[in-house]
C-alpha cells in the first residue's frame, strides 16, 4: 500500500546516472529505477551489481511485496476506487524496480524491457496470409477458436474468440532474455 516502498513515476525514455553506490557502475537507468535506488540506498537495501540471485528470504519478501501490491489493486478495482487503482499502480511499479535493483538487473532492465516489447510487438500479423495461417494453426493446436483485426498500420491482431485474449502469431518472435542477462554479467 501507501508506503510499501514508496510511490514512483512509470518506465520512461528519461534517464538519470546512478552513481554512489559501492560495485555499482554509473550507468543510465529509467526515472522509476533511480527513484527507487534512491529509496534502496537511503534504507540500505541491497542493489547488486549485476545479474544474480539474492538470499532465499530476500527473494521471498520481493515476491510478498508484489503480491501484497497486486492484492491491493484486486481490492481497489473491487471497490470501484480509482484513486486505489492509481496509488496500487506507482507502488506495483516501485515495488517492481526495487525487485529489479535487488536482483542486480539495474544496468540492463530498460534493454530487457525494450527486448519484451520487441518480441510482444512480433505478436502481430504482417500480412493477411500470416493472419489467415495463425487462425488455423490454433484451430489445428487445440481448437481454440480466434479471429484477426487488420490494424491502421496494416498489420493484423489474433484474438480468441471466447475472451479476445491477444495470440501469438505464427512468425512470433520469443523475447532473448538470456543473452541480455549473460551480457551484463549473470550466471545464466
Amino acid at each position: 500500500g501507501r508506503g510499501a516502498e514508496g510511490s514512483g513515476s512509470p518506465l520512461s525514455d528519461k534517464s538519470a546516472p546512478v552513481q554512489d553506490a559501492p560495485g555499482v557502475p554509473a550507468l543510465p537507468m529509467p526515472d522509476s529505477l533511480k527513484q527507487t535506488f534512491d529509496f534502496h540506498s537511503q534504507f540500505n537495501v541491497d542493489v547488486l551489481a549485476s545479474p544474480a540471485m539474492p538470499a532465499p528470504a530476500r527473494s521471498a519478501l520481493r515476491v510478498n511485496l508484489l503480491q501484497e501490491e497486486l492484492n491491493e489493486l484486486k481490492e481497489a478495482i473491487a471497490s470501484n476506487d480509482l484513486v486505489e487503482v492509481a496509488d496500487a499502480l506507482a507502488d506495483i511499479q516501485y515495488v517492481l524496480s526495487g525487485t529489479a535493483l535487488e536482483f542486480g538487473m539495474g544496468a540492463c532492465y530498460k534493454e530487457l524491457v525494450d527486448e519484451v516489447h520487441r518480441s510482444n510487438m512480433s505478436k502481430a500479423a504482417k500480412t493477411e496470409q500470416e493472419a489467415q495461417e495463425t487462425v488455423e494453426h490454433y484451430r489445428n493446436k487445440d481448437g481454440t477458436e480466434a479471429y484477426y483485426e487488420r490494424q491502421p498500420d496494416g498489420t493484423f491482431n489474433i484474438y480468441r474468440r471466447s475472451d479476445k485474449k491477444t495470440l501469438k502469431s505464427v512468425r512470433y518472435s520469443r523475447a532473448d532474455i538470456r543473452s541480455i542477462v549473460n551480457r551484463h554479467g549473470g550466471p545464466c
